[in-house]
This record gives C-alpha cells, sequence and structure tokens, in this order.
C-alpha cells in the first residue's frame, strides 16, 4: 500500500509539473490573451497541450554535409499577442517552447529542423486523429 501512495504522489507531481510548463510556455507566447485565446477554448488548450508535451522531440544528431534541414531561426516566431517574443539567445532543450515559433503544426508527416550551431533537431510529428 505504501508503494501505491508513494508512486500516486510522484505521478501527481509529474502532472503538476508538466501543467506548469505548459502553462509557462502558453503566457510566453499569449502574455495578457491567454485567458481569451487558449485557457477559455478546451479544444484549443488540448491541442496546444498535445504539441508541448507530446508532438514535439527534440533530439541530438550531428550535423552532416549533407544537412538540408530548415534553421530554426528561419522560423518566424509568433508574437502575435505578445509582441516583446524574441529568439532564445542561448538554446535549452529542457525548456524549449515551440509553440513561440509559426511551426506548421498541421502537416501529415515529420517536419524536422536543425537549432543554429548545435547538433540538436527538432522533429514536429504530425497530430494523430482518432
Amino acid at each position: 500500500m505504501k508503494h501505491i501512495i508513494v508512486a500516486l504522489s510522484l505521478l501527481t507531481l509529474s502532472f503538476q509539473v508538466k501543467a506548469q510548463q505548459v502553462s509557462e510556455k502558453i503566457h510566453e507566447v499569449y502574455g495578457a490573451y491567454a485567458q481569451q485565446e487558449v485557457y477559455n477554448n478546451p479544444t484549443r488548450l488540448s491541442y496546444i497541450t498535445d504539441v508541448i508535451v507530446n508532438r514535439v522531440k527534440i533530439v541530438e544528431s550531428p550535423v552532416t554535409t549533407n544537412d538540408k534541414y530548415p534553421k530554426l531561426s528561419s522560423i518566424p516566431l509568433l508574437n502575435k499577442y505578445n509582441p516583446a517574443l524574441t529568439y532564445d539567445a542561448v538554446f535549452n532543450p529542457d525548456n524549449f517552447n515551440p509553440i513561440k515559433y509559426n511551426f506548421n503544426f498541421y502537416t501529415h508527416s515529420n517536419m524536422v529542423y536543425r537549432v543554429d550551431n548545435t547538433n540538436y533537431i527538432i522533429i514536429i510529428e504530425p497530430q494523430k486523429i482518432n
């Protein structure tokens, strides 16, 4: 019984941390419009959460001479709601915010981007429709 309680506590803590991270990313992009544009629209909130939590993967992949991936710096920022939004000065895969970029999240195949001057690539998986 003690193990079940510990496991449930860890699961709850993990969920709370993820929810906090999603919330921070939404607020970074939408600022004062977060409630109106995201939180008041359960479908949009679910979609954005899916993008952040499930559909964007960051992996290390050395640059090759044939590397043809578009660079992250070539993707415009989604700064309609927060004009002060800026590109990250230093890339940190642990806190990367994919929704701050104007990626095409509606494709039917994986999209891959190279993080400029790094060995990281960003893979955006297509939305799974049930």
